[in-house]
């Protein structure tokens, strides 16, 4: 309760700073210093940015059965962002863990990032011929379609789901002897409401 009370707080001040540099733009397009209105667009567009990656937060699922939740973050890419194809990119990452077993949940949206989910299963799709005996498949997770790979042997996989067109949700696995954890994390995510917030 109190973490999203702060996160209420850094919110209101995100939405503060990104409004005050909005009207700076429009001040400076005024007086025609088109690099000082760029810039102040950047950085209002970074704040919004913020906002986004605290509302991505709460589709961090609490943690499976037998699991600890280690960690949970969430941030705005910026100009990390920018060179993988947006600079409103925005992550959240969690992880979980259980004795030497740990899974770690991406959800990304924006940017190449964003795509990951389809990148990957296109790509799978394309060469599955040549990954005999990596484990990989298609499958689907409420309605949405992911590609699965999971190595019994090394008790390790990836989960890679395509939600919408820009977002992704990545599950990775070590240490683990079921893929259906990998299933299950993801499927505790709200996929649906997921898309439609992003």
């Amino acid at each position: 309760m109190l973490l999203l009370m702060a996160a209420a707080m850094l919110s209101a001040g995100a939405k503060e700073e990104a409004i005050q540099s909005l009207d700076n733009a429009k001040i400076m397009l005024g007086k025609d210093d088109f690099a000082g209105a760029q810039n102040e667009i950047d950085y209002a567009q970074t704040k919004i940015a913020e906002i986004l990656a605290e509302q991505l937060l709460p589709f961090i699922p609490e943690a499976p059965a037998g699991f600890r939740l280690e960690e949970k973050n969430a941030k705005a890419l910026g100009s990390a962002g920018a060179i993988l194809g947006s600079a409103n990119s925005i992550i959240a990452t969690a992880k979980y863990s259980r004795d030497d077993a740990e899974l770690n949940l991406t959800i990304s949206s924006g940017g190449v990032l964003g795509q990951a989910g389809g990148l990957l299963g296109g790509i799978a799709s394309m060469f599955g011929g040549l990954s005999v005996g990596s484990g990989a498949k298609t499958i689907r997770v409420k309605g949405y379609t992911g590609t699965q790979e999971f190595d019994p042997d090394e008790e390790s996989g990836t989960l890679s789901i395509q939600v919408g067109e820009k977002i992704s949700v990545i599950v990775e696995a070590h240490g683990i002897g079921d893929a259906g954890l990998m299933i299950a994390i993801a499927e505790a995510v709200d996929l649906a409401r997921l898309e439609s917030s992003f």
